[in-house]
């Protein structure tokens, strides 16, 4: 049996941080100061009871799913098919501004797609927002995705227009399009890609699979194990998905980059890999400033609190996809941990009526994100 635990400390010799580092194969969906919350067997949360931790059991998974998981929920987010067919429509209704590209394919063979929006003309700055590394977050296609619209739909209207004269905007919604398919027809929870791995399990975590200080965590929350949620994969960039990225990512030199995923409310940037700060002062405090901006404009809309913090004060990472865009490219990277805050609140499973919001709130730190990165001076 699966199940939603609440883990806390028992005293000062069973510090939480020692359970993120414990190869036990748990699924870490949230960590606190005081709490961390996971998915398990019995057997694993019966070892950290072992070792001396306070284990609450808080939910049976397959109840958590029948709460959230319902068929009318997962009409209104986009399939792979449903999400190609939209972004189709925005290319063809304004070819003079917007180009549909197959960046890659997928391991099973799907496209993965970005949308290029802007004049394009060479030698412009260039921003990209990326979605749903992890295929049970369905959030994270829609933000970027419903970005993308409104800046085809209004691309004649000021500032938008004036942006898409000074620069581009990439936009590439579904970055693992088969796990994605695959939450949503057989396992909602599913979080890797569909590589069938060498021990007869299935799946790579692309969000581990990049190549800036790729494999050198070996823990739950950055694992060697194939059959672990956050598995490295064999090397780095073994994945067509990750690769499509990197290549990408190589050929445009980006001037910043976005990635959205779900969820707890969080603004992270680079490290993930260690607790220690970026060296570059500027980078750091320039990253920093960001964050900060973005959380002010998210909650100037509907109130709602994302932390801006170091990808490491999250959980230990290597081989993510910020640490690799700014530890190559030295270009400002943060990942976006969108609605909601907590697994009560649906966690990976975010209700449908909740789409609209999380994107209005999330609307003006993209949109101060390209008007500061597409409208600098070129270096």
């Amino acid at each position: 049996m699966n199940l939603i635990a609440r883990v806390t400390s028992s005293g000062p010799q069973k510090p939480l941080g020692d359970v993120l580092r414990v190869p036990l194969g748990i699924d870490v969906w949230e960590v606190k100061p005081d709490h961390l919350i996971l998915r398990g067997t019995e057997a694993q949360l019966d070892r950290l009871s072992s070792m001396g931790y306070l284990v609450e059991q808080l939910e049976d998974v397959a109840r958590h799913l029948s709460a959230f998981a319902r068929a009318e929920a997962a009409e209104q987010y986009h399939s792979a098919a449903t999400l190609e067919e939209e972004l189709r429509q925005l290319a063809e209704a304004r070819p003079d501004i917007a180009e549909l590209i197959e960046i890659g394919r997928s391991i099973e063979g799907r496209p993965i797609l970005a949308l290029r929006i802007g004049d394009r003309r060479g030698g412009v700055p260039k921003v990209l927002f990326m979605g749903c590394h992890h295929a049970r977050e369905w959030i994270a296609v829609e933000v970027p995705f419903l970005l993308a619209k409104e800046l085809v739909e209004r691309a004649d209207e000021a500032p938008i227009a004036s942006w898409l004269t000074s620069g581009e905007v990439w936009v590439a919604p579904m970055v693992n399009p088969d796990g994605h398919e695959h939450s949503r027809a057989q396992e909602r929870l599913w979080r890797k890609n569909r590589r069938r791995n060498d021990d007869g399990s299935f799946g790579v975590d692309p969000n581990r699979n990049y190549g800036y200080m790729w494999g050198i965590l070996d823990v739950p929350t950055s694992s060697h194990v194939p059959s672990d949620e956050t598995y490295v994969g064999p090397r780095a960039f073994s994945e067509p998905e990750t690769q499509a990225v990197r290549d990408l990512v190589g050929c445009e030199r980006f001037a910043g980059v976005i990635t959205y995923h779900s969820y707890s409310q969080l603004i992270l940037y680079p490290w993930g890999y260690t607790e220690k700060p970026i060296p570059d002062v500027q980078h750091r405090e320039q990253m920093v400033g960001m964050a900060k901006e973005m959380q002010t404009l998210i909650q100037g809309v509907h109130g709602k609190i994302y932390v801006p913090q170091p990808s490491s004060e999250l959980y230990p990472t290597a081989g993510d996809t910020t640490d690799w865009t700014y530890g190559t490219y030295g270009i400002p990277s943060f990942t976006v941990e969108l609605r909601p805050r907590t697994f009560q609140e649906g966690g990976f499973i975010l209700p449908p009526d909740q789409i609209l919001p999380t994107w209005e709130e999330n609307r003006p730190a993209a949109f101060r994100f390209i008007e500061q990165l597409v409208t600098a001076p070129v270096a």
